[in-house]
């Protein structure tokens, strides 16, 4: 028997280590107005590409459609009123003529759940540059509220940084974000994702080759992608968020708005967001003071729990439990 425990215990040193689960639990703050939705996030590190988002773990994600259509843009949940997402997303002059909608409190684009509310007024930022998506921001007035009382639905926050050095570098360099979307799973965009999905990246120096072939403002741009090349936000990511998350707080803020890029985890090119925190007063100039929640001061740590530690732990109590019933016997 004790040969039996012994060789137990080696196999499953063998794949704990060999194959670890590296999925990192977000903890929320069920406490907060914003940033903390109805099931934690959960996001395992060894998925390359991306990956499912557990439902309803990030509150704020909306799709945008047009005639009750297929998903064509992301955007963010601010409050009840008003959505964030990027000005190449609105810009055609014609795009309220094809009633312009937005899905929240869904996870699956295939579904009828959730709510669907139709747009009232675009407001292009006044300085949005085509050629060179500078100020690609814009924000959606509802013609009705969303209803809050739905627990699937949340508003994401906003990082206080009232220091203009700190907001034309903010995010911090080698930062870790997660991106969301409903986008291209691959860069020939031949199928949308049904499901909303997560992905991982880092927000990188603009001297760095794959974000200086790639970005044409560094001061209301940035650049965020990883070593191997293999995730990337895609087309129909676009206008979604690329957010931090508060390990002091407990809640998730909005530090970048995706805009653009070459191909989809092309190895030598970065993503290209909108730099939020340059935008903030632009932004309470639409929606009012109180149209968004603003936290803390630079609330801007990531809190990562390992779960290779519950698993050693779970591993250790069962060889425990084991040997101490069956060594008994002998």
């Amino acid at each position: 028997m004790i040969h039996q425990v012994k060789l137990l215990f080696f196999v499953s040193y063998i794949l704990f280590n060999q194959y670890p689960i590296e999925t990192t639990i977000f903890t929320c703050n069920t406490f907060a107005s914003c940033g903390c939705s109805r099931y934690n996030v959960d996001i395992n590190a060894r998925i390359i590409g991306g990956e499912p988002a557990v439902n309803h773990s990030w509150g704020w994600a909306v799709s945008l459609r047009v005639l009750n259509e297929s998903h064509f843009c992301g955007g963010t949940i601010l409050s009840s009123e008003y959505i964030l997402t990027a000005a190449h997303c609105v810009d055609d002059p014609e795009i309220m003529n094809y009633e312009l909608e937005v899905a929240v409190g869904t996870n699956t684009l295939s579904d009828n759940n959730g709510q669907r509310i139709f747009v009232s007024n675009i407001f292009i930022h006044p300085h949005w540059t085509p050629r060179t998506k500078e100020n690609d921001i814009a924000i959606l007035k509802l013609k009705n509220p969303i209803m809050f009382s739905d627990r699937n639905i949340a508003k994401i926050c906003f990082s206080s940084i009232n220091d203009l050095s700190i907001a034309i570098e903010y995010p911090p360099i080698q930062s870790s974000l997660v991106a969301i979307g409903w986008g291209y799973t691959t860069s020939n965009g031949e199928l949308l994702s049904d499901n909303l999905k997560q992905v991982t990246v880092q927000s990188i120096a603009y001297q760095e080759t794959k974000c200086a072939n790639s970005i044409n403002n560094i001061s209301i741009q940035f650049c965020a992608a990883v070593i191997d090349g293999n995730k990337d936000t895609c087309e129909g990511d676009s206008g979604g968020p690329l957010m931090y998350y508060s390990s002091v707080y407990q809640q998730w803020m909005i530090v970048g708005i995706t805009s653009y890029g070459h191909g989809c985890g092309v190895s030598i090119y970065a993503g290209i967001y909108t730099r939020v925190s340059m935008y903030i007063d632009w932004i309470k100039s639409i929606t009012g003071p109180d149209g968004i929640i603003i936290v803390g001061k630079n609330a801007a740590y990531v809190n990562i729990i390992s779960n290779r530690l519950f698993i050693g732990v779970f591993l250790f109590l069962i060889l425990t439990y084991y040997c101490t019933y069956n060594c008994t016997q002998i």
